[in-house]
């Protein structure tokens, strides 16, 4: 009985607590006039873009160019991941490339996946400790690897868990406590800071999505959605009518929606 009481009321100041720090809705605050391919955000609200140049560049929290970065040797930037802003992953996925930038965006160093063995990774992470996870779909291991690649951390096979081969397409690292790896049409497979699977959640149609301590956050349709991962709490904000246009692209990051239209990136808070 008192693990029950304290259960539901560590539910509800947790419910409490990320309703206090949360709108109710999305609001607008400025436009980046550049064409985007991809965009993302640090939790201290600076903007990360790829443009359509191939270059990767940064903004601040009201929107002002601080410094840009660019590699056409290793072809096009697919994404980038600012988890860390002080240690940024740049992925090139046609040369299996990790790329790590500073604060700056002066590069610290690069990791050739397929040079260390590792040649069908799809899906990869930074991980709070400075290091990187990244999903080897050719033994369907989630590896922890250190900025030189030696393997740190391996976990159990994943295809034993599921009943077709587990092809995640988004991985995110909450802050060292788990690591969330996302496969469209099977769920979302948690794992332990030692790459231990602990769970499998729902399976969420949307491809991408944000964790923060423990919350899911994604987009569907005209809705964002945040859950606390195991379905015991949740809130939907219906996103402005007015801004959802046709031919844009949309991401969710830390606190922020982005919408890349033909000419600009649309950013608001949440």
């Amino acid at each position: 009985m008192k693990w029950s009481i304290r259960l539901f009321s560590g539910l509800f100041w947790m419910v409490l607590s990320f309703s206090g720090r949360s709108q109710d809705t999305c609001s607008f605050l400025f436009s980046i006039p550049q064409k985007t391919r991809f965009a993302t955000a640090d939790h201290l609200s600076n903007i990360y873009i790829l443009s359509a140049e191939n270059a990767v560049e940064k903004y601040d929290s009201t929107g002002r160019l601080v410094t840009r970065y660019t590699n056409n040797r290793l072809g096009a930037a697919e994404w980038i991941d600012a988890a860390n802003p002080l240690k940024i992953l740049v992925w090139y996925a046609g040369f299996q490339t990790a790329v790590f930038l500073d604060r700056n965006l002066t590069e610290l160093g690069r990791l050739n996946l397929s040079q260390l063995g590792y040649p069908a990774v799809r899906c990869l992470a930074s991980s709070a400790d400075g290091n990187i996870w990244v999903y080897d779909e050719g033994s369907s291991h989630l590896l922890k690897l250190s900025a030189s690649g030696e393997k740190l951390l391996e976990s159990q096979p994943l295809n034993l868990a599921f009943a077709r081969p587990f092809a995640p397409v988004c991985a995110r690292d909450d802050g060292g406590q788990a690591v969330f790896l996302g496969d469209p049409a099977q769920g979302i497979a948690v794992f332990d800071p030692f790459a231990q699977l602990n769970r499998v959640v729902a399976r969420l149609s949307a491809p991408e999505f944000e964790v923060i301590n423990g919350w899911l956050v994604y987009l569907e349709k005209d809705t964002l959605h945040i859950e606390d991962g195991r379905g015991l709490a949740a809130r939907k904000i219906v996103l402005p009518a007015g801004h959802l246009l046709p031919e844009t692209r949309q991401w969710v990051s830390k606190r922020r929606w982005l919408m890349a239209g033909p000419e600009n990136l649309r950013v608001f808070s949440y």
